[in-house]
């Protein structure tokens, strides 16, 4: 969160406050490759689309609540209330298993720190997009001309200033100057996840969103506890064991890779153990007994320890 955004809560007028949200189906159990879907939802009045961080947010009715924590252990369920006059979103959710599983991140911002804008073509846009190997017509939002999967290869995206604006669109651009504009000014973003469509009638359709580790069936945390074990592929990520670096030593002391040591005309060692912990200089019976032990003899101090179990776990609180 932003210091300015912090001295407007507490300041006296802060301004009028503006929810814009991005709706991801990308991550829902029946994935979707288009654009990322922005809306805000038409209140204070403003009723014409919106740009926000070069990204550009539709007027969509679109009721939002249920997102304040009570303080009281319950993690909050929002509802996304959404118009389906048309029963066009009848189709879309449809299509894509309810839209279960997507992913919606809620933004909000003062309304002075949104962005200048051209109106060119019939629509307020931040920026120009170019070289998207997919063709014209381009992104016209700075996240989707900067994302590969959205229109072939990743663009260039350009903001607007008064001069490019004016030029564009056969010199057609209006500019929309925003004296205040800011885009490090933002309120932190919220994440949460379509769970269930709670409603669906020929007006509109409610959804149930949750936090991420609150979808069911998630268990937390998403491994079995036990407390001598560890889980991790030795010497993979997030064991990390590296027989060519942190894990041996070189005659001269200066060097602490196998690389940079034999360079040097040093003689590396790397450091091998067996099954039961003792130390050995053989590189095939190298194995990792997987206990704490086994992760210490490895990594011993200053180093952290990688260990994947849960040693508190053995220890009786009572």
């Amino acid at each position: 969160m932003a210091d300015k955004i912090i001295s407007d809560v507490n300041g006296l007028e802060p301004g009028e406050l503006i929810d814009l949200f991005e709706l991801d189906m990308s991550t829902g159990t029946a994935a979707s490759t288009v654009s990322i879907f922005r809306w805000h939802s038409g209140y204070n009045e403003n009723l014409q689309e919106i740009i926000w961080q070069g990204n550009r947010y539709s007027a969509f009715p679109i009721k939002a609540d249920g997102f304040e924590w009570s303080g009281k252990g319950s993690i909050p369920r929002p509802n996304l209330t959404v118009a389906n006059i048309t029963s066009l979103l009848s189709g879309v959710i449809n299509s894509y298993d309810d839209l279960v599983g997507s992913k919606v991140t809620r933004k909000r911002t003062f309304a002075k720190y949104l962005d200048a804008y051209c109106y060119t073509g019939g629509y307020p846009v931040g920026g120009a997009c170019a070289g998207e190997s997919g063709g014209t017509p381009y992104s016209l939002s700075k996240a989707d001309c900067l994302d590969a999967t959205k229109n072939g290869s990743a663009g260039t995206w350009t903001v607007y200033n008064s001069t490019t604006c004016a030029a564009s669109n056969s010199s057609t651009g209006i500019w929309y100057a925003s004296a205040l504009a800011d885009d490090d000014a933002y309120f932190t973003d919220e994440i949460w996840y379509i769970d269930r469509k709670s409603l669906e009638t020929r007006t509109h359709i409610q959804f149930e969103l949750t936090a991420a580790h609150d979808v069911q069936g998630v268990k937390l945390p998403a491994r079995v506890v036990t407390a001598n074990l560890c889980p991790w592929t030795y010497k993979g990520v997030e064991c990390g064991y590296d027989t060519t670096g942190s894990g041996g030593s070189c005659t001269n002391t200066a060097y602490t890779t196998q690389s940079t040591c034999e360079a040097a005309g040093g003689t590396w060692t790397p450091r091998y153990f067996k099954i039961d912990n003792t130390s050995t200089s053989t590189a095939s019976e190298d194995k990792c007994a997987k206990n704490f032990r086994a992760c210490e003899l490895r990594f011993p101090e200053p180093q952290e320890l990688p260990f994947g179990g849960f040693p508190g776990a053995g220890m009786n609180m009572g």
